[in-house]
């Protein structure tokens, strides 16, 4: 006769077998996970004394992308600025920092703060070429994940034009394209109507805007906005929308729309998390973030939502009554 234990091996075989060909009548909507919310932060507007190194800044374990700020573009003008983070000028010593906090699954974007552009097809060309080729560019030979259009409200031609030749400027691996407009701001629509756009980092704080928190209370201006930009066109299916945030309420850091983490966690997220294309938060930016633990105390609020219906269906709970008949 069998003994207790075999008896075990042998249910325990059949209830992988079975784990691959039964579907449990419940779950038939119920999808296996929810993405949910990723942190990104902006780096390198603060001297590396004040914000830290890029290496720091990813191995904080704090980051899902950092957006290296800025590349600033003026019709055929371009400037890299990044405080003191590069020696002399050189900011290809930043290429091993870049290329460790890839190494551990960070997302590195380029922030490029566009004032005007004469052709984008030539912009496109040229960011290609500096910093996602992976040649020896500005930041030495690497390949960043991808680049965010900053700077949205100042202009006023047509952003779909750049976002497309960015998209099309080579076809060997996905660039990642996201745009920062403020809250208030619909002049990047026809970008986002592409649906190349796969970030958008809606800013939420910086300027005087009924969209933003005022501090008094009310997130009605808000919640509304953030429903806005989650239904638009080109939105739903391709772009994950993240809440552009202020990590402190110093007035050196945003003149507007700070919101205490207190505040976000119990108004504003249990709102926004429930949208299907949530991203996550963006802050501006890491110095402002390291004096005050702004993404530490919101992380565990912007995790990722796992589904567990199969566990709740009347057939599991078979299963688990059975086995403990063997245990």
């Amino acid at each position: 006769m069998a003994s207790k234990k075999q008896l075990l091996i042998l249910f325990l075989s059949l209830l992988t077998v079975l784990s691959f060909i039964i579907k449990p009548s419940d779950a038939v909507d119920c999808p296996t996970n929810i993405t949910g919310g990723k942190i990104a932060v902006y780096w390198g507007q603060n001297s590396e004394s004040g914000e830290g190194s890029l290496t720091e800044t990813c191995d904080s374990d704090l980051y899902n992308i950092v957006v290296i700020a800025y590349l600033h573009v003026s019709g055929n003008t371009t400037a890299l600025v990044l405080s003191d983070h590069c020696p002399e000028g050189n900011c290809k010593v930043l290429a091993s920092e870049i290329q460790h906090c890839q190494s551990e699954g960070i997302q590195v974007l380029l922030s490029v703060e566009v004032d005007s552009i004469d052709d984008p097809e030539s912009l496109a060309t040229y960011l290609y070429k500096e910093f996602l080729s992976g040649e020896s560019g500005l930041l030495g030979p690497v390949a960043l994940d991808g680049i965010n259009l900053a700077n949205l409200d100042y202009r006023t031609e047509s952003w779909a034009d750049l976002v497309e030749a960015i998209n099309g400027s080579t076809q060997d691996r996905k660039i990642y394209i996201s745009g920062s407009p403020r809250c208030d701001f619909t002049g990047f629509d026809s970008a986002i109507a592409t649906g190349l756009v796969d970030y958008l980092f809606v800013l939420y704080y910086g300027q005087y805007a009924t969209c933003e928190y005022l501090g008094d209370g009310d997130f009605t201006g808000l919640l509304e906005s953030w429903s806005s930009w989650t239904s638009k066109e080109g939105v739903a299916n391709h772009t994950s929308v993240f809440l552009g945030l202020v990590a402190s309420d110093e007035r050196a850091a945003a003149s507007s729309g700070y919101i205490s983490p207190e505040d976000l966690k119990s108004q504003v997220l249990p709102n926004v998390t429930e949208s299907p294309n949530f991203g996550g938060a963006i802050l501006w930016n890491r110095y402002y973030d390291e004096l005050t633990g702004y993404s530490a105390q919101i992380k565990d609020d912007l995790g990722t939502k796992v589904c567990e219906c199969v566990c709740r269906t009347p057939t599991s709970r078979g299963f688990k009554s059975l086995l403990a008949k063997f245990l």
